[in-house]
């Protein structure tokens, strides 16, 4: 006895695989991205440190900045500002980057404390989106097909039910 199972079905179980895959591969985007700017939150607050006990301006490193660019954080705008702008005390410039070292670190924890709320709702969804390709593997297991209109009904389905599982993945702040 050969199992042979139709190249329709594979792919649309493959299809279905990678449509799961792709809120989770979200959320470790994020906790990447949180990692960091949790980074540089640190190194803004080592910076404004540094600053305050120096007495002096001091130059802010170019990969911290680079970084932080990278992040697109929208408070940072008006931190280069202060850095920019000769006139700027070496206490306004350290209060300048301990403002934005906090509101960083704000933004990570309340980011972390989303995923992870959202993480047991990821998990029994991605579940339930792989029954119906255990199921259509079981269908032909057993001999029966199913018409490929079912089967792009079906990935039409799961793409929706992953759809909504990235939205649940992503945590804008």
């Amino acid at each position: 006895m050969s199992l042979s199972i139709d190249p329709a079905l594979i792919g649309a179980c493959a299809l279905i695989a990678i449509l799961i895959a792709l809120p989770a591969l979200g959320a470790a985007s994020r906790r990447r991205q949180s990692r960091e700017m949790a980074r540089v939150a640190t190194g803004f607050m080592e910076f404004a440190l540094a600053v305050r006990r120096s007495g002096s301006r001091l130059v802010l490193d170019d990969a911290l900045l680079k970084s932080a660019r990278h992040l697109a954080i929208p408070e940072l705008l008006s931190f280069e500002f202060i850095l920019a702008a000769s006139r700027t005390t070496p206490e306004l410039l350290a209060d300048a980057a301990q403002r934005l070292a906090l509101r960083l670190k704000r933004r990570v924890a309340f980011e972390r404390k989303m995923l992870a709320r959202t993480a047991p709702g990821r998990w029994r969804g991605s579940l339930a989106a792989a029954l119906p390709a255990i199921a259509l593997l079981i269908l032909a297991a057993v001999g029966m097909a199913l018409p490929a209109g079912a089967l792009l009904c079906l990935l039409l389905l799961e793409t929706l039910g992953c759809w909504l599982l990235w939205q649940a993945a992503r945590v804008e702040v």
